[in-house]
């Protein structure tokens, strides 16, 4: 577990006692500020309402630890789930206003384990009491001492389920039959029965104020009349900062629709504001959900009336044309961001927007720290003409959806499928809890990338746990990837490299000799040799600048222009067609060449500035350690 989890806000949210729901604000508008109290949450408490499938999923793994079916305490309840910092994912589970338990995904076993605070644990003894697994009763001389904080020894127990093993979340109940604690078994069964047995039995968690309720049932009608009031609050404020940075900024707008519930708010409170006079921006990266883009087609149906355009960056097949390239992406080896986004938003932005655009997003703050201390109206430095604003970022996750929910907004049916995130359905910052609900909700996509992921493991002489265990999303691994490399038993390399061009670079009594270990074909240099300087065209070789390339080799006068001689190969060869140069370019001078896919230069416009040797991601992506991050 991570210790001190980043604060990015609030860390609880109000509840109302007699509608049993949730607030977003200290006040219910049935019933004042009477019988609303604070619920405590871990940061950064970003909710969001559990749909029909989370239920189920609830509940069948807490059948599988604890025996019994907890949809007699949680069916017909509004349940909440909290995403927490962690190893993996964990979720807090709410209702009745408090934290009933939680699910972590533990990343060595490869499996969920439920786990009970102390109300919790009070509701499923009275309701199943020994019926239930993983409990333990201790005597009453014990009960005190635990209550302060004490583990549990053998020699207290009286009586215990026997299904218990190590490392199983356990409930604590003295003599009397009263809760009193939850904790970790450290012993097996037939240890903790054994008055002899020395050490700790159970390791316990300290919980001082309980606060166990039974609550009434409730639905979402009910959560929206009982938080209607702070809700229009939030949507005016929202709308009035869109109506104010529209008048202000004065260009084109539109929103960024990625499919996702962020987006949709924001659609709908462009729709609410405006009504009509904005397009609707739609990056397909290529990898995206198949539900996704039958969701946006459905969208575009819905406002087909409406005098609103569609315009859509499409990557096409970019990400698969360019990971023969890059090798697979990874948290710390983002490519697949600058060649599936920011390359075709680039270039969409620039020929639909010449003059630039104004951006409404669905960015929020509680989603990273990041974005946290990102402005809510910034622009874009590789989008020279976007300047991004976001209405909700302000707004928590609970918050979003009450609007969805209150405007009975269509919303991407993959939420109702355990998917916390909509986006490029490979994401390397995806976590493994993620990849494996990906695995079982849509198996028939995952062993698309798992075919991949298979070719790069065999390429790269890798161990099967490289894919099992999530590896493959690291490019360097981090301190807790080699943690969970040692626990394992596996080796693994502590970096992961794919260089097709290598390169060395011998020093000569009048300057510096490049060798390759492919040879060099002048013809594809001629393309991109004016981001280098004047060019000469010689017989066997080409002179730009300085530099001269040869088939053999490039020589320069300087180790410096003699690396970047190495660039503008790897730029001609591995060009993957991103368009994140082109769109950098102020003075036109770059383009695609639609047959090959890679770039080609104007010789007519290119200034030699090298800016765009600067921005490839094939430089500050793939080779870190010669130029900054992108």
């Amino acid at each position: 577990m991570r210790r001190g989890p980043v604060f990015l806000g609030k860390a609880y949210i109000h509840w109302c006692e007699k509608c049993n729901v949730p607030l977003i604000s200290e006040k219910c508008d049935v019933h004042g500020k009477e019988g609303v109290f604070k619920l405590d949450l871990t940061p950064p408490a970003d909710v969001r309402f559990a749909f029909e499938k989370d239920l189920k999923f609830i509940k069948r793994e807490f059948k599988k630890h604890y025996g019994v079916n907890i949809g007699e305490i949680i069916d017909g309840k509004i349940v909440l789930l909290n995403k927490t910092p962690g190893e993996d994912d964990i979720y807090e589970i709410i209702l009745d206003g408090y934290i009933f338990g939680w699910l972590r995904f533990d990343p060595l076993e490869l499996k969920w384990k439920p786990g009970l605070k102390v109300e919790g644990a009070i509701a499923l003894w009275k309701r199943f009491g020994k019926n239930m697994r993983k409990w333990v009763v201790v005597d009453e001389g014990a009960g005190e001492p635990i209550k302060k904080g004490a583990n549990v020894l053998p020699v207290g127990i009286i009586e215990a389920d026997p299904s218990i093993k190590i490392g199983d979340d356990v409930i604590i109940v003295s003599e009397s039959g009263e809760v009193i604690a939850t904790g970790i078994a450290k012993k097996d069964y037939e240890q903790l029965i054994n008055p002899k047995e020395r050490g700790t039995g159970i390791k316990t968690r300290h919980q001082r104020n309980i606060k166990y309720r039974e609550g009434k049932n409730a639905t979402i009608d009910d959560v929206i009349r009982a938080n209607k009031s702070a809700l229009e609050e939030r949507v005016g404020e929202a709308r009035e900062f869109m109506r104010r940075t529209a008048e202000k900024i004065k260009l084109p707008m539109a929103v960024a629709f990625s499919g996702g519930k962020d987006s949709l708010a924001v659609l709908g409170l462009m729709l609410e504001e405006f009504e009509e006079g904005f397009t609707i921006f739609f990056n397909n990266t290529g990898i995206e959900f198949p539900e996704t883009l039958q969701y946006i087609e459905e969208m575009k149906k819905e406002l087909k009336d409406k005098n609103i355009e569609f315009i859509v960056a499409d990557a096409k097949d970019a990400f698969w044309h360019a990971i023969n390239v890059f090798s697979p992406p990874g948290r710390d080896y983002r490519w697949c961001c600058k060649v599936t986004k920011l390359g075709p938003i680039t270039l969409t932005i620039k020929k639909h927007y010449p003059q630039g655009v104004l951006m409404f997003v669905g960015q929020r703050k509680y989603e990273s720290i990041q974005r946290y201390k990102q402005p809510r109206i910034w622009k874009n430095p590789w989008v020279p003409n976007e300047i991004g604003a976001s209405p909700i970022f302000h707004w928590n996750a609970l918050e979003v959806w009450l609007y969805i929910f209150s405007r009975k907004l269509k919303y991407n049916p993959l939420y109702e499928h355990r998917l916390d995130r909509i986006g490029c359905f490979l994401c390397p910052s995806s976590s493994l809890a993620e990849i494996y609900t990906l695995k079982e909700e849509k198996s028939g996509l995952w062993d698309k990338w798992e075919e991949e992921l298979e070719k790069w493991r065999k390429r790269l002489n890798l161990p099967k746990e490289w894919i099992t265990y999530g590896f493959w999303r690291w490019k360097q691994l981090s301190r807790g990837q080699k943690m969970l490399a040692e626990q394992l038993g596996i080796d693994l390399p502590e970096k992961r490299v794919w260089e097709p061009v290598k390169y060395s670079i011998e020093e000569h009594e009048n300057g510096y000799l490049v060798k390759l270990n492919t040879a060099i074909n002048l013809e594809r240099i001629k393309e991109v040799a004016p981001i280098l300087g004047e060019v000469e065209i010689g017989e066997n070789y080409i002179k730009v600048s300085e530099i001269v390339f040869r088939e053999e080799g490039i020589f320069a006068p300087e180790r410096r222009e003699g690396i970047q001689a190495y660039y503008l190969i790897k730029r001609a060869y591995e060009c993957v067609g991103c368009g994140v140069c082109v769109g950098r370019c102020k003075e036109n001078a770059l383009s695609i060449n639609p047959k090959t896919r890679k770039i080609v230069v104007d010789y007519g416009r290119c200034i030699h500035c090298r800016e765009c040797m600067e921005v490839c991601p094939l430089l500050k992506i793939k080779n870190p350690r010669e130029g900054s991050q992108l």
